[in-house]
């Protein structure tokens, strides 16, 4: 199993349910996870295949938020 945890500036219900539609699609109504409580609004992505890591962050953006894979953003800082 595949996943990817993003750092993200969701931080409300009404912003999950606005990302909502568009992670559906691209990884599945079950396969991914939000944590608005946690410092870094940690969203999880997983699936039993390869996950495109560019088509979840642009969804994010479509919505009007940003997202850095949590990999990514430890390298860069």
């Amino acid at each position: 199993m595949e996943f990817i945890t993003f750092k993200t500036n969701i931080n409300s219900e009404s912003a999950v349910e606005k990302i909502a539609p568009l992670l559906n699609t691209i990884v599945g109504k079950a396969n991914w996870q939000i944590d608005i409580s946690s410092s870094d609004k940690k969203l999880t992505a997983y699936s039993q295949s390869i996950l495109n890591e560019i088509e979840i962050i642009s969804a994010i953006h479509k919505a009007g938020f940003s997202a850095i894979s949590i990999e990514d953003y430890y390298l860069i800082y």
